[in-house]
C-alpha cells in the first residue's frame, strides 16, 4: 500500500449541530478565507456525494463545508419527509447552518437536489450568498423529467454500483422508501403552474453564478441549464461533452480545477 502525499490534502474534520429543531450533521476541511457550502443531491450527504471535493479542492483559500440535509446521511433523526415545501426548508437549514457556524457570508456548490436548494437559497437570501456553483439542477419539472424520475423509481433495477453507497448508509428499506417518496414529492410539481418549483426566484439571484451541465446527463434534459442561464442575469453555462450526471465525481479533477477559478476570479 502506497501513501501518496496529495497537495492540500488536510484532515476532515466532522461534527453536529442544533439547527430549526434537528441535529445537522457537517463535514468541514480547509482553513481558508472563502467559507464554500457543498450541498449534495437526493439522499445524498457530503460523504456519498463529495469525497473530491472534500479532499482536492484548495485548503489554504477554501473552508469547505459538506453537510447532510434533514433525513439524510447522518442528520437523521428525523426520518426524511417531504412536504410541499422541502426545497425552500432545506435552503433554509442550509443557510442557518453556516450562519450558526459563524459563516456570515458564503458561496455554495450545489448539485442536483442541492442545485436546487441552492438556487432558493441564493435567490432569498441574496445578501448572504457570494458565489454560486450548480450542476444537475432544474427550476422547474416537466412530463418528460417524470418519466426520467419514475423509471429509475424502483432501486432494486439500479447497478449494484449505484446502489451500494445508499444501502450502507440507509440499509435497503430506508433507501427504497425514500427514494420512492421524493420521486413522488417531484411528480407534485407538475401540477403547479409552469411546473414551478424555484423559477420566481432566478431573478433575485444577485451573485455571479457558474452553470455546469454534462451533455450526457441522464436525468437531467439540456433546457434545464439554458433556462438557469437565461434566468440568471449574472450567470455563465459551462458544458461538459462527456459529463454525466455525477461529473464532478466522474471528473473531479477537471470540474475542481473549474470551480476554483470560478470561485477565485474576480
Amino acid at each position: 500500500i502506497y501513501n501518496f502525499v496529495f497537495p492540500y490534502s488536510s484532515a476532515i474534520t466532522s461534527g453536529r449541530i442544533h439547527v430549526n429543531g434537528v441535529n445537522l450533521h457537517y463535514q468541514c476541511a480547509g482553513r481558508g478565507d472563502h467559507a464554500v457550502l457543498l450541498l449534495p443531491g437526493a439522499l445524498g450527504c457530503s460523504q456519498t456525494d463529495f469525497g473530491p471535493q472534500l479532499k482536492f479542492l484548495n485548503k489554504e483559500s477554501f473552508t469547505l463545508i459538506g453537510w447532510d440535509p434533514r433525513g439524510y446521511g447522518l442528520s437523521i433523526p428525523p426520518a426524511r419527509d417531504y412536504p410541499a415545501d422541502f426545497f425552500s426548508r432545506d435552503a433554509k437549514d442550509a443557510v442557518d447552518l453556516m450562519q450558526a457556524l459563524n459563516f456570515k457570508r458564503f458561496s455554495m456548490l450545489g448539485w442536483s437536489d442541492g442545485g436546487i436548494t441552492a438556487l432558493i437559497a441564493a435567490g432569498s437570501y441574496p445578501s448572504l450568498i457570494n458565489k454560486l456553483v450548480v450542476w444537475g439542477a432544474n427550476a422547474y419539472v416537466t412530463a418528460e423529467d417524470l418519466t426520467l424520475y419514475n423509471a429509475v423509481k424502483d432501486v432494486t433495477n439500479w447497478s449494484p454500483k449505484m446502489r451500494k453507497p445508499m444501502e450502507d448508509i440507509y440499509g435497503m428499506e430506508y433507501f427504497a422508501n425514500t427514494f420512492s417518496a421524493w420521486v413522488e414529492a417531484m411528480t407534485h410539481f407538475v401540477s403547479r403552474s409552469d411546473g414551478n418549483i424555484c423559477r420566481h426566484l432566478l431573478p433575485l439571484i444577485a451573485c455571479p453564478t457558474l452553470i455546469i451541465h454534462g451533455m450526457k446527463d441522464p436525468m437531467v434534459p439540456s433546457f434545464h441549464p439554458e433556462f438557469l442561464h437565461q434566468q440568471v442575469k449574472d450567470s455563465r453555462l459551462h458544458l461538459m461533452p462527456e459529463g454525466k450526471h455525477n461529473l464532478h465525481l466522474r471528473y473531479a479533477e477537471e470540474f475542481n480545477r473549474l470551480v476554483e477559478d470560478f470561485l477565485r476570479s474576480a
